[in-house]
């Protein structure tokens, strides 16, 4: 019966805690996206992290994470003493967090809460990508990507998933530079 209730409970947990993450992409509609084939990390890469990023695995793993949904953009790394199309930055952390305690499981089927109670710690990790036009130093393309990760029942690859849906949206369509161009207009009052 305890059994029960413990699964209970954390099925109610994962139903009752589904959120959705917060992915976000902004671009520059004078980028030229047709042109950008190769990129290069930003020199100096490696300074200025902060929290999770400041260990060097960490940002290794990120940095494969970004290899990988690079490549699948149709972007390649530059090599030798080619100079690349774009330049990639990275920066982000996971916060503090939040630790939360339920026992809902033992209240519904008066257990004692001591065996049905679970505990974890629900943070929000953040990742903010650029691509920088390298012959420019502008910026071309940015993804900011918020997720919540919410304890034991939480997808593992919740992230990965993420980071795929936002390079789903590189390069821009025409339209969507189209639009951009014309919220910009819009924006600064000219017609």
């Amino acid at each position: 019966m305890r059994r029960l209730a413990l699964a209970l409970a954390i099925g109610m947990l994962a139903v009752g805690g589904v959120r959705a993450g917060q992915i976000t992409v902004n671009f520059n509609p004078k980028g030229d996206f047709k042109h950008y084939n190769t990129w290069a990390w930003i020199p100096g890469r490696d300074e200025g992290h902060h929290g999770v990023l400041a260990d060097a695995t960490m940002r290794q793993r990120v940095e494969h994470a970004l290899s990988v949904r690079l490549k699948t953009a149709g972007l390649v790394p530059a090599t030798g003493d080619q100079k690349p199309d774009v330049l990639v930055r990275y920066a982000g952390d996971i916060g503090d967090g939040k630790d939360i305690t339920t026992s809902l499981g033992a209240i519904m089927n008066f257990d004692d809460p001591m065996y049905a109670t679970l505990r974890f710690t629900e943070q929000d990790a953040t990742l903010m990508v650029d691509l920088l036009d390298a012959s420019k130093n502008v910026l071309v393309w940015r993804l900011y990507v918020n997720e919540t990760i919410q304890g034991p029942n939480d997808e593992s690859d919740k992230f990965a998933k993420a980071l795929d849906k936002g390079f789903a949206k590189y390069p821009p369509s025409a339209a969507e530079v189209a639009r951009k161009e014309k919220e910009i207009q819009k924006a600064s009052g000219s017609k």
